[in-house]
């Protein structure tokens, strides 16, 4: 993969395959401890002990309409995470959801660009719209100044009513909106 918002979109689509109905996605930059972390949550039909061992391997796929039986996107995104000196956490529990941590070394080289987050979930908010995304970015400065935006499309569903997301007006103020946050926190975009 060529950013980390793909592999996010990868994780969030395992997430709505899982019948998640609420994903939670926080990515924050610390700049003082030289971390980025990502944090993806849902509350979808979980995974017991075997299946979480055997979705990191990536000869293996829980998807039944692939002709090829391999998945690569969590294993993949593991593998980015240990090759910058991070860690990679996969938590879930059956019935309740699944939780992925991952810790980064902001500066390390191998580390991929976050990529187009903006696009990539107005991708999803908007082609989703059954399930409730809920997007928080936060950047922790070295001189201590703490930059927080926060996102959610239950709020955005609960304040439009009966106007679908996919309305043109409704996607361009869902993207504008994650972009200034982008800015507004100085997270990094390409």
């Amino acid at each position: 993969m060529l950013d980390l918002s793909l592999n996010i979109l990868d994780i969030i689509e395992n997430s709505i395959s899982a019948k998640a109905t609420e994903i939670s996605v926080t990515i924050e930059m610390i700049v003082l401890k030289n971390r980025l972390h990502i944090n993806i949550k849902d509350n979808g039909i979980g995974m017991d002990a075997e299946l979480k061992k055997m979705v990191q391997d990536p000869f293996f796929t829980t998807k039944t309409h692939r002709k090829k039986k391999v998945g690569l996107g969590i294993p993949l995104f593991k593998q980015t995470v240990e090759n910058c000196n991070g860690k990679f956490i996969l938590q879930s529990e059956i019935g309740i959801g699944t939780e992925i941590e991952t810790v980064f070394q902001y500066d390390h080289i191998d580390r991929m660009p976050l990529g187009k987050l903006a696009d990539t979930f107005t991708i999803v908010i908007i082609g989703h719209p059954e399930v409730d995304f809920e997007l928080n970015l936060r950047r922790i400065f070295l001189h201590g100044e703490n930059k927080i935006f926060h996102f959610s499309s239950r709020e955005v569903k609960s304040e439009l009513g009966d106007i679908p997301l996919s309305y043109p007006d409704v996607m361009m103020f869902i993207q504008q909106n994650i972009e200034e946050g982008i800015k507004k926190i100085e997270l990094e975009e390409i």
